[in-house]
């Protein structure tokens, strides 16, 4: 199990939204065909995406993100083994922070100063994990 966490400033886009669905159709399909599995956020002009599954897998799923022009400065935040998965219940999945999401940054103490691009590993998985929660429950509460 491998995973590898990286984040990168997204280029001015007309609809976040709409952008973000485009990306989980495609991830979807082609992360399960990969056994990838991953969660992705978009927050204050930056993407920070955890991938995880077999090593060339997530290393091949991340050479075409890199491709993506919706993408600029890319910076690997960690990669490396992993013990589980920390997503595996989605091919990919994707949030958006919005105002509502304050106390997740509050929380980890990220909300002053939102620069992930100087994240440690520990702290870019804990934003991560902690998205991941709000999602499950939204998921249960459906």
């Amino acid at each position: 199990m491998h995973r590898l966490i990286y984040v990168s400033r997204h280029k001015p886009l007309d609809d976040l939204d709409h952008e973000l669905g485009l990306i989980i159709r495609a991830s979807i399909a082609n992360n399960r065909a990969a056994a990838v599995t991953g969660l992705l956020l978009a927050h204050d002009g930056w993407f920070i995406q955890a991938l995880e599954g077999p090593a060339a897998e997530v290393l091949t799923t991340y050479s075409r993100i890199a491709a993506d022009p919706r993408h600029e400065a890319m910076t690997v935040i960690s990669a490396g083994p992993a013990e589980r998965r920390e997503f595996a219940d989605w091919d990919m999945c994707a949030r958006r922070l919005g105002a509502g999401d304050d106390a997740i940054l509050d929380a980890l103490s990220m909300r002053r100063i939102f620069a992930p691009a100087r994240f440690s590993p520990r702290n870019a998985l804990r934003l991560l994990k902690a998205v991941r929660g709000i999602q499950e429950r939204v998921r249960l509460s459906a």
